[in-house]
């Protein structure tokens, strides 16, 4: 009788490339989570305040792939910018959730954090170029 020894996973070597920088796993984990407090959102606001957010962030996190693959500076910082003026539209729409009793405020308290996080990060990128452009 022999035994089968199990397979072992195969380790991969990770993937180098637009996932793996910060804020887009960031920004892919707020979404995830976005989206199972969507699941138990009130219906009255399911369908507007709730898709406007996942909207918003989806939208957010193609404007960042998209920026961490431009070659060309003034490009990049034009998305940047882009993702910054998302960023804060869905600090206030989650803010409103809120004030709408759509979410807890620990619920509250998690994406406000979570978004003020991917806030500094979408600003340090775009001061480093402010700091490439000054020279010292």
């Amino acid at each position: 009788m022999s035994m089968k020894t199990p397979l072992k996973p195969q380790r991969h070597p990770p993937v180098s490339g637009p996932s793996d920088i910060p804020i887009v796993h960031s920004l892919y984990d707020t979404y995830a989570t976005w989206n199972k407090v969507l699941e138990k959102f009130p219906k009255s606001q399911r369908y507007t305040l709730g898709e406007t957010i996942s909207r918003n962030l989806l939208t957010t996190l193609e404007i960042i792939l998209a920026a961490s693959g431009l070659s060309n500076p003034i490009e990049k910082l034009a998305r940047l910018r882009e993702a910054s003026a998302k960023i804060d539209a869905l600090k206030l729409l989650v803010r409103l959730t809120k004030d709408c009793q759509c979410v807890t405020n620990n619920q509250y308290f998690d994406f406000e954090s979570r978004l003020r996080d991917i806030g500094k990060m979408t600003g340090g990128w775009i001061n480093s170029f402010r700091r490439e452009e000054t020279p010292e």
